[in-house]
């Protein structure tokens, strides 16, 4: 995952930390703290983002390819040690049937437990709802996540419907997280890749999303002239990320110690 994000970051001009490793660099790269590598965590950034809001009418006339927008936010226990056991709702495409097999590895304690992050599922449950999302891996066409660092990426999976709990890394394995499978992530180079602007990253991945949905991604990343602001040359070898005829889309970003995130869901309206 890390590889892929890195990757996908060489094609942004936006980028903090664009590359092209194999897993063996990403393994032998320093420890940040174990048994995270440097190259499986973001960078701490300045950095800013914007994306206008405003009622429908307003959109249609600034805008030729205006987009809905349903955001949630879903907040846990900020100490980790003082989170109690509690409900996990179930998304629309779930069923209790899925986890029986779980619960009982986890000898009858809650799932998905402490390696998830619950305030993402509590946000997307209710985003979801809002944007008549039934089934994730079915409906959105892409999806940027909040990877401050690799596991955090690989939880959300679960959290958000993309697997189910216990089946996270088969999203990785099964390519349908690259460009080009069912439902790339991070084609933005995700924090890891890009950037982690604390208070920007979250919008900034909406607006990534933004741009694919409006079929502007090679405008905003393939111009030189955009790389060039940034003191940068566009690589010989650029590729795009350009999701063909993608219509919905869905971000998460987190805050605290992923106690407080929001999900935000958009929809092509032109």
């Amino acid at each position: 995952m890390a590889v892929k994000n890195h990757l996908y970051a060489y094609y942004s001009p936006y980028a903090q930390q664009p590359g092209k490793y194999t897993i063996e660099e990403v393994l032998s790269s320093p420890i940040s703290t174990y048994p995270l590598r440097f190259l499986e965590c973001c960078a701490m950034t300045d950095g800013a983002a914007c994306m206008l809001l405003c009622d429908e009418e307003t959109a249609y006339m600034l805008s030729d390819t205006p987009c809905e927008v349903y955001i949630a936010g879903g907040s846990h226990t900020l100490r980790v040690a003082d989170r109690r056991d509690m409900a996990i709702p179930l998304l629309p495409h779930e069923t209790p049937e899925m986890y029986k097999d779980l619960v009982k590895k986890e000898e009858g304690q809650r799932w998905p437990g402490f390696e998830s992050f619950a305030a993402a599922r509590f946000a997307a449950y209710f985003a979801y709802r809002m944007a008549g999302i039934t089934n994730p891996l079915e409906e959105l066409d892409l999806v940027e996540l909040h990877d401050a660092f690799t596991i955090s990426d690989i939880q959300t999976y679960g959290d958000i419907g993309l697997r189910p709990y216990g089946q996270e890394p088969d999203f990785i394995e099964s390519g349908d997280a690259y460009f080009g499978g069912k439902c790339p992530a991070n084609l933005s180079g995700g924090l890891i890749g890009t950037m982690h602007a604390v208070g920007a990253t979250g919008i900034f991945s909406g607006v990534e999303c933004l741009w694919q949905l409006q079929n502007k991604y090679d405008k905003f990343h393939g111009d030189p002239k955009v790389w060039e602001s940034f003191g940068k040359k566009k690589p010989d070898d650029w590729t795009s990320l350009q999701v063909p005829n993608a219509k919905q889309a869905a971000w998460v970003s987190h805050a605290g110690v992923g106690s407080h995130v929001t999900v935000g869901v958009l929809k092509k309206a032109f």
